[in-house]
Parts: structure tokens; sequence; C-alpha cells
């Protein structure tokens, strides 16, 4: 099998030349600096794990984002803890996991009173305002890219449009729309086993 073709390795990154503590600093930059939702973050964390430092590829943060969509808690950090198992074992599923919870945790406690007395004042509104705007940029780039390196075929198209028609104009619990689409991926999208060996 050829070497490029493992899990463990994307563009022809070489897993043991990942290292825990590289997994940890992009860890606590994304921790430090990511502002948003959990779908900002994502698109933050795919941009430094496949287009930045291509530790993955889009096939297999996509593997990922899905499966830590199924998971308890927000997505980006379920996706970013399975990327680090990925990438280095259970070291790098700590490392991120330490490395996004521990600037966070400081953060807040450092700055809760003090956002409390100024949140009103018109600069931090306009601050704020800037930042749900670029939010808004990020979630629509980390879509963009989902769905170019997934949805190919008109399968794909048609279970895209049904979750966002239940989601949109249903107003449908998202939790029940990510496992009727888990459900219908394993009955429609699996690859046919009926094929006879000539």
């Amino acid at each position: 099998m050829n070497p490029t073709d493992t899990p463990t390795q994307a563009d022809g990154a070489d897993k043991n030349a990942i290292s825990v503590t590289g997994l940890l600093r992009m860890a606590l930059k994304i921790g430090a600096l990511g502002f948003g939702g959990p779908f900002a973050l994502l698109a933050i964390l795919q941009k430094e794990l496949v287009e930045r430092r291509r530790w993955l590829t889009a096939a297999e943060f996509n593997e990922c984002a899905g499966v830590g969509a199924m998971m308890p808690g927000p997505i980006f950090f379920a996706t970013a803890v399975l990327a680090g198992h990925r990438l280095r074992g259970i070291a790098g599923a700590a490392a991120c996991a330490l490395g996004l919870l521990l600037p966070g945790f400081v953060l807040v406690v450092a700055i809760a009173a003090l956002y409390v007395q100024v949140r009103q004042t018109p600069w931090v509104a306009a601050v704020s305002g800037g930042m749900t705007a670029g939010v808004v940029g990020l979630i629509a780039s980390v879509v963009f890219n989902t769905a170019r390196s997934t949805v190919r075929a008109a399968r794909d198209v048609a279970l895209v449009v049904v979750a966002l028609a239940a989601l949109a104009l249903l107003k449908s619990d998202p939790l029940l729309v990510i496992a009727a689409a888990a459900l219908a991926g394993a009955l429609w999208l699996r690859p046919s086993a009926t094929k006879e060996i000539q």
C-alpha cells in the first residue's frame, strides 16, 4: 500500500513529523484567538489542519467532523480531539483538548467582570458587530469547502436539500436531522454489495 494512503498522512505529511507540541500550539492559537460559535471555530480548524498545515486531507477532516457532529458537546471541539487522535493518538487528542480549553477558561475568568461593565460602550458594540460579520464569512467558507469535497452525486445533493428544508422550513430538531441523514446514508449511499466477481 502506498504510504500516502494511510489515514495518518495527508499530502505527504508523515505522522511522525507532526509533534504533540505542534498540535498543542495550534490548539492554543485557536483557543486563544478564535471567536464565534462552534461552526465558526470549525472553519478556523479546517483552515489550520487542511489548508495551512496540510496535516489532514479534506476527506479526513470531513470524516472527523461527521463523527464529531454525532458526539455530545460542540462539534469543533469533538472534531479537534478526533483529528488530534488521528494524527498522534491519545497524546494528540489530549493536546488538542487542553489547547482549546485552557485559553478560553483563563480569558473568561479574566475578562468576565470587565465585560459586564463595558459591554454597552460604543467601541465594544462596534467590535462585536465586526466579529459577528466576520463569523458569518467563516461559516460560509467551511460550508462551501465541505460541500465541494463531500457532495459529489445527485443523491448527495438530494440529502443536502432535504436536510436543509427540514431545518429551515420545518424547524426540525438538528439532532434528529443528523440521525436521519446518517440512517439515510447507511441505507442509500452504501456501496453495492450485490456485485458478483466474474
